[in-house]
């Protein structure tokens, strides 16, 4: 989902949300109160090219710096105002990979619900020296035979293009740990996401995680209240800052960010009952102790919500120092 205005661009007035039901279903609408403006925030679908690069025979792979080790895939872009998608994809591989792209042919559309992005992907043909730009970390190269595409958004335009080209796509199982709600990885180090149920704590330990934090209130619908006993009965340290969703407050994000500082590199699994909190609770860790950039740390939010107006001023005003 793409981040709401906060203030109707038109006649400044703060947005507020109604229920959409015109089209027999119940959308979230952000909309001006004031009947005689009338904006509302469709948060229409962002467009994205992406480009499957045939360079020397194999397909050339990009990691983003903020992906995970080990995590790599198409090459993406958004595109410029008035551009024509072919173009733009062939910008994108220059740009991310410096190579001189060619011949683009279209594979399809496909959708990315976490992100509302339209990908619009393309085989190309590319020649030159790989240089990576800013936004990639690393590459890899593969022969076609052997990609494994990942079941989401550009990995079934990698999927169809094998299958255009003969070939028998093995398809990636997404990680076990895609069974707890709302997963995600953020590097090597951390792992977040909505309550576990007590089997998927089991999971953690199968990964590698060595502490569990909790962030939800014990009053939480999903909540386990033998939850510290399961944790620990499996050998995982088990940490509670119960985070009240409706009024974050500064003191528990202090504790939170000294926990986090405490257990240095130790492999570290982050939850509350939507992985909401979480989300909110990482980006300003990301952002003010890692020093990534916060228009990098903002994507990985938006993944997950768009923080209403409570959590989004709690941001704004700890990213300003208070």
């Amino acid at each position: 989902m793409s981040r709401p205005y906060k203030f109707c661009p038109r006649c400044t007035k703060p947005l507020e949300v109604h229920l959409d039901t015109s089209d027999g279903g119940s959308k979230e609408r952000y909309r001006c109160p004031d009947t005689r403006c009338g904006f509302v925030h469709w948060d229409n679908p962002v467009p994205v090219v992406a480009a499957i690069v045939e360079h020397e025979g194999q397909v050339v792979l990009g990691r983003n710096r903020s992906w995970p080790a080990g995590i790599f895939a198409l090459i993406t872009g958004f595109l410029e105002r008035n551009e024509n998608p072919a173009e733009a994809v062939l910008r994108e591989v220059e740009e991310e990979l410096g190579l001189k792209a060619h011949t683009p042919v279209l594979v399809g559309h496909y959708t990315f619900e976490q992100l509302n992005q339209l990908i619009i992907a393309y085989h190309v043909q590319a020649e030159g020296e790989v240089r990576l730009g800013e936004e990639l970390i690393e590459f890899r190269r593969v022969d076609p035979i052997k990609l494994r595409p990942w079941p989401a958004a550009t990995g079934l335009a990698l999927r169809d293009w094998m299958l255009s080209r003969g070939y028998t796509p093995e398809i990636r199982p997404l990680s076990p740990l895609q069974a707890i709600h709302n997963f995600l990885p953020l590097g090597d180090r951390f792992g977040t996401g909505g309550q576990p149920t007590a089997d998927q704590f089991k999971l953690l330990v199968a990964h590698g995680y060595k502490t569990v934090i909790n962030l939800a209130l014990p009053s939480s619908t999903n909540a386990l209240p033998d939850e510290p006993e399961i944790v620990r009965g499996l050998g995982l340290r088990f940490e509670h800052i119960p985070v009240q969703f409706d009024a974050p407050i500064d003191q528990d994000l202090k504790r939170f960010f000294d926990l986090l500082d405490e257990l240095g590199e130790e492999k570290v699994f982050v939850h509350c009952a939507m992985n909401m909190r979480v989300s909110a609770f990482m980006f300003l860790y990301r952002v003010l102790k890692l020093g990534v950039p916060v228009s990098e740390a903002e994507m990985v939010l938006h993944r997950i919500w768009t923080p209403d107006s409570v959590w989004q001023e709690f941001i704004d005003r700890t990213l300003r120092g208070g």
